[in-house]
């Protein structure tokens, strides 16, 4: 295999057809929007589970990364990415969502590859657009954790399956395969677009019209390409299975463990819900109107609006409610930012189409065929003008810290007779803040490994559930054991205090 058949094949990956350079270029600045919206958030204070995976894991060696899966925060192969980011530049909250943050911009690049495959180059770039604006995948590509990731790799796999389905190249079942292993590794959560996008391929092949025959081929084929990948997961998590926490980490921790069904149907509604108030916050609500009729004429106009034989959104839909069944789990509505990543993709389609249709019954003028690619970028255009003017410092204020500032305090007082007190999200924010500048998590109390306490030093959130002193102490069981009335207040900012309170004496 030489060079030009290697360019040939990554040609025929990445450029789904031969659009024009103004196409090309209309997709730079949809990226380039999509950078500068994502990274107005990326130098917000830490949040809880960025912290989490920083503390516990990214922090630590390559082996325990690769092997310790005792909370399903370790995201292997993003949090492989965030330890590269923190060895070579540092571990300041922008530098760890970094990867994250690059998974989300390269989303809309990958949303218009996906698109093209289906769709007319309007209809693609319409899909970009939205992925470019969607507040959602905005938000998480500023949050240090693998949802973009996943986000990333589905609609890549939807990309190479738009290949395969007509044509089983080398290039694009190596290509699936190895998105597939890498989505796994990256969180378990793959299954869901996986066996979507699989189904979806399988019953295309099996509905295709031609020789029987070859259509068994072509799904045998497939189906094999699909196991190999699943080999390359168990390789990938072999450290795990064999030399660290064990299968058991992965497939029944707290988060996946199967519920009762009782549990599973109480639980469905009010996830359901939070799931499509998370996909609409922070959009006008005439937007979310327009989003869900665009996507229901994707839906029952598909052959129209498409070039599918079957309608990929009714089988990621079947996918997800088969292994929430077979789980019987309902993920967290973040688990399903892959799907509004679609959800968004085909409601884009959905609207280009209507709106084309429509434009056909108005007389032919000078720029009509420039109408909705202009309509595209001005709405872009206009999103991040109305971002640059305010949303920014609405989302920073949510969730400004004080944590940092107290770290900075105990860094210059903490003694070494101190322990450190604090119920989560404190405890843990606080912990990144303190690790970073040499303090471990273990001054904190932990109560997995309890310890004999001198002096403590307790964090009190006062707009937190636990917002006293006592109800702290109280989290932990370690009222008795302090002098509270002895207790000082040496640190207050904002809603955050630090008490140093002494032991009971024995």
């Amino acid at each position: 295999m030489n060079w030009t058949s290697i360019k040939a094949d990554l040609r025929s990956l990445f450029v789904p057809a031969n659009d024009s350079r103004s196409v090309y270029a209309l997709l730079g600045l949809l990226t380039l929007i999509a950078f500068i919206l994502r990274a107005l958030l990326l130098n917000q204070p830490i949040l809880y589970d960025e912290a989490y995976t920083f503390v516990f894991y990214a922090s630590k060696s390559f082996t325990t990364i690769v092997a310790n899966y005792s909370a399903p925060n370790n995201h292997i192969f993003h949090t492989l990415l965030v330890a590269l980011v923190y060895h070579l530049f540092g571990a300041s909250p922008l530098l760890l969502r970094v990867p994250a943050f690059i998974a989300g911009v390269l989303c809309v690049p990958a949303a218009y590859l996906a698109a093209r495959r289906f769709f007319s180059v309007n209809q693609s770039l319409a899909a970009a657009a939205a992925i470019a604006l969607t507040p959602g995948l905005i938000e998480y590509s500023a949050n240090g954790r693998g949802y973009t990731l996943i986000a990333l790799f589905s609609l890549l796999l939807a990309n190479f399956a738009g290949i395969l389905i007509h044509e089983q190249k080398r290039s694009a079942l190596i290509a699936f395969g190895l998105t597939a292993a890498f989505g796994f590794f990256t969180i378990p959560i793959f299954l869901y677009p996986m066996a979507g996008l699989s189904i979806w391929l399988a019953a295309s092949f099996l509905t295709a019209s031609g020789a029987r025959q070859s259509a068994f081929r072509s799904l045998k084929v497939f189906l094999f390409t699909c196991a190999l990948a699943g080999v390359l997961t168990i390789l990938l998590y072999s450290p795990v299975i064999f030399f660290g926490t064990g299968l058991g980490s992965l497939v029944s921790n707290e988060i996946v463990e199967a519920q009762n069904w009782s549990t599973f149907f109480g639980n469905l509604p009010s996830r359901m819900m939070n799931t499509g108030a998370l996909w609409v916050r922070g959009m006008p609500p005439i937007f979310s109107v327009l989003i869900f009729v665009g996507f229901l004429l994707s839906l029952f106009f598909y052959k129209k609006v498409s070039n599918q034989r079957l309608p990929l959104q009714v089988y990621m839909v079947i996918a997800a409610t088969l292994c929430m069944a077979l789980q019987r789990v309902v993920p967290l509505p973040r688990v399903w930012l892959f799907l509004e990543a679609f959800y968004m993709l085909f409601a884009a389609t959905g609207l280009v189409w209507a709106l084309e249709w429509a434009l056909t019954f108005l007389p032919t003028f000078r720029f009509k065929s420039a109408l909705t690619p202009s309509l595209t970028i001005l709405l872009a255009l206009g999103a991040l003008s109305s971002t640059l003017g305010g949303w920014r410092m609405d989302i920073v204020q949510q969730n400004d810290s004080p944590e940092e500032f107290a770290a900075a305090y105990i860094v210059e007082n903490i003694q070494p007779e101190d322990t450190l007190i604090a119920t989560p999200p404190v405890d843990i924010q606080t912990a990144y803040y303190l690790l970073v500048r040499g303090i471990p998590f273990d001054r904190f109390f932990q109560r997995d490994h309890p310890a004999e306490i001198k002096k403590a030093l307790v964090l009190v959130r006062t707009n937190a559930k636990d917002d006293t002193l006592k109800s702290v102490l109280g989290y932990y069981e370690l009222a008795p054991n302090f002098a509270v009335g002895r207790a000082t207040l040496v640190y207050e900012y904002g809603p955050l205090q630090i008490y140093s309170v002494p032991a009971r004496r024995k």
